[in-house]
Parts: structure tokens; sequence; C-alpha cells
């Protein structure tokens, strides 16, 4: 996202998803060191990942990958294969790094 004072582009500096609708950024610019909120509905974020084919996870998938990986032994590729994501990505949620709140 670029800078509402100079233009240039920004970095999020801290993601906030305490809100059931929208996800709040914390941007700074390093060119001017301005620092800005900005908000994006939910769906939209959404609707961005599978336009990227980014694999959008609900509450059930993650209860299902710890089942396949505790209780049925199942590798962690194993698991990233049944569900279409990556290794790490399964090696995050089981060391609740990712999504540590289901």
């Amino acid at each position: 996202m670029d800078c509402p004072k100079c233009g240039t582009k920004s970095r999020v500096v801290k993601t906030c998803r305490d809100f059931s609708d929208h996800v709040r950024r914390y941007r700074r610019c390093f060119a001017c060191n301005h620092n800005f909120v900005t908000k994006q509905p939910l769906e939209q974020i959404f609707e961005e990942q599978r336009e990227r084919n980014y694999q959008v996870f609900e509450k059930i998938d993650i209860l299902k990958m710890r089942h396949l990986y505790f209780q049925e032994h199942k590798s962690s590729r194993e698991i990233a294969e049944i569900f279409g994501c990556s290794v790490g990505w399964v090696n995050k949620v089981m060391k609740r790094k990712a999504w540590a709140s289901v």
C-alpha cells in the first residue's frame, strides 16, 4: 500500500485480527516515517487468497489436521498432501504457531 503522505510503498508493522469482520493493519512508510492504520474486510482477504490459489482453512480443517497428526500418527508431509498446503504450514499448526486458539 502507498503512503498517504508521500506516496511511496509502506510496510505492515503489525496486524490485529481482534475484530470479527475486518483486519486492522498498522503500517509505516520507511521513506518519511509516517505511521498509519488500514482496515481490510475479512471477506476481501479471503477472496484475494482464493484468487491467488492460497488454501483458506476453517476451524474444522485444523482440527482434522491435528487429529491426523496426533491420533493417526500421519507425517507432516502426508497431511500437507491431503490438504494441499506446505509442510511448513502443517508444522506451524501442530506447534500452535498458527491457529493457536483452536
